[in-house]
């Protein structure tokens, strides 16, 4: 079974919520084999609606049939399907193969190098929205102040090439997460009040809002 604890400590889950093996069966049925990373991320957390559908969205089982590619599985789409995330078919038998990101179904670009990497990538994206105690705007920085961040938050260790020009994520706590888009774009937000005014303490004082 796929460690899946980073996100669970990110959304404080303690119990499984996702799809039965029949449920799946009509994935399977279109694709074939799939991934292992992908049956237990769906078997365990692929009905939790505020990691999977806050902002961007998990492709549910039922919902497959509409995303239909030669050449790619695809399992997750923008929330107004502007791009779309997939896994190339000769990758199926991976058990925890590269994702892909694509704006128009032809033309494929690699995501991250790992199918772990993307669903804990986009449960850190997905969290700076669906988290309890999220900053009310946007901060536009300058480079000095992205240093100060690097140098005064941990890493995460998993990042979006793709996405708004690169996605990557910091953050002190497990269940804390600030987002920096487009190499100057920042939102941060906690599902603890503590963690959260820790934060905004030192971030709300960085940048431009807008």
């Amino acid at each position: 079974m796929t460690d899946f604890s980073v996100l669970k400590k990110l959304f404080h889950i303690t119990e499984p919520n996702g799809f039965t093996d029949d449920e799946l069966q009509v994935v399977k049925n279109i694709f074939g084999e799939l991934p292992q990373v992908f049956v237990d991320y769906y078997k365990e957390l692929g009905r939790i609606q505020n990691l999977n559908h806050t902002q961007d969205l998990l492709i549910i089982p039922e919902r497959f049939q509409y995303y239909k590619n030669d050449d790619y599985l695809i399992f997750y789409s923008e929330n107004q399907k502007v791009c779309v995330w997939g896994i190339h078919k000769d990758d199926l038998s991976n058990p925890n193969p590269p994702v892909y990101m694509s704006y128009d179904e032809k033309e494929w670009n690699p995501e991250t190098e790992t199918l772990t990497d993307f669903f804990t990538a986009m449960a850190f994206l997905q969290a700076g929205f669906a988290l309890e105690f999220t900053c009310d705007t946007f901060y536009e920085l300058e480079p000095h102040e992205l240093d100060f961040i690097s140098q005064n938050f941990r890493n995460k260790e998993v990042s979006l090439r793709q996405w708004v020009e690169g996605v990557k994520f910091y953050g002190n706590h497990d269940d804390d997460v600030i987002i920096i888009m487009s190499d100057n774009q920042m939102y941060y937000s906690s599902n603890t009040e503590e963690h959260f005014l820790e934060m905004d303490k030192v971030l709300s004082k960085l940048g431009t809002e807008f």
